[in-house]
């Protein structure tokens, strides 16, 4: 049949292209996952430095506003996850029934670990509602569950178009034109630009999986430095009975403490870095 074959040949490299593009949404997915548990430890470390920071008395008032800050961030961090929570657990009906997602060739499990993972490694795209976490969940879900969830935003994942009508919906429209003989070289040049679009997709989603491997190392980088300013100061701060009168004596102790609030600043508001922020 005339263009059957040009039709054939399309849809065939439409599916490649959707192969490696999911491959890629996976590789994407296990960063987000373990950036997500990487900050889950920073936010236990921040927490102890926290609490040696607070034992301190008399601390000066410049001191009690940069505490004040780190606060503000560490508790923003907090606030957004427990929104994410909430409204994944909402929907842990809808989670139940996509739960195992497939992928091309490959399989991936949607977990509320996958999807708080997600919510919080991107930053979500809003026409007019407020940002919370509650609309980062899900539009996290809408994005892992190819359309199965609604959404009232989406996310800054690679260029935007994996919307409600993604590979999903087009791979259903494709397996549905194999049966129209009559339009081959429509569906046709219909897949190729599919094809095309789902390449031009999967090379911006490897720009995200580059940008959450960087915020991991600093996550990383901010937790290991961290523990080791506590083991450092801890002990010392003790032997000045935790009274910043007597430790401002200390000159090299004190200026020590000055890189602990530094470093608690930089940390709690790394914990709130999105994939997509304007930098």
């Amino acid at each position: 049949m005339l263009n059957r074959k040009f039709r054939e040949d399309s849809i065939e490299t439409y599916k490649k292209a959707e192969r490696t593009y999911e491959a890629t949404k996976i590789d994407v997915v296990k960063a987000s996952e373990t950036l997500f548990g990487e900050r889950k430890r920073l936010k236990s470390i921040i927490g102890f430095n926290w609490d040696v920071i607070n034992e301190l008395k008399h601390k000066t008032t410049e001191m009690e506003l940069e505490v004040e800050k780190i606060e503000v961030e560490y508790k923003r961090y907090d606030t957004f996850l427990l929104e994410v929570q909430a409204e994944i657990a909402n929907n842990e009906k809808m989670m139940t029934a996509v739960e195992t997602l497939t992928m091309g060739a490959a399989s991936l499990k949607m977990t509320s670990t996958t999807a708080a993972a997600i919510a919080t490694t991107f930053r979500t795209v809003s026409s007019g509602a407020a940002l919370s976490g509650g609309l980062a969940a899900n539009a996290s879900m809408a994005w892992l569950g190819g359309g199965a969830f609604v959404a009232g935003g989406g996310l800054a994942v690679g260029g935007g178009l994996m919307g409600l009508a993604g590979p999903v919906g087009w791979t259903l429209l494709i397996a549905a034109s194999v049966f129209q003989n009559g339009k081959n070289k429509k569906l046709g040049r219909e897949a190729l630009e599919k094809a095309s679009l789902l390449q031009k997709e999967r090379v911006l989603l490897r720009g995200n999986e580059t940008e959450i491997l960087a915020l991991n190392e600093l996550t990383v980088q901010n937790r290991v430095g961290l523990n080791r300013l506590l083991n450092e100061i801890e002990p010392r701060i003790e032997h000045y009975g935790w009274d910043m009168r007597k430790i401002e004596q200390d000159q090299e102790l004190l200026e020590r403490i000055g890189v602990l609030l530094n470093t608690l600043q930089s940390a709690s508001e790394l914990l709130n870095k999105k994939v997509g922020d304007a930098t």
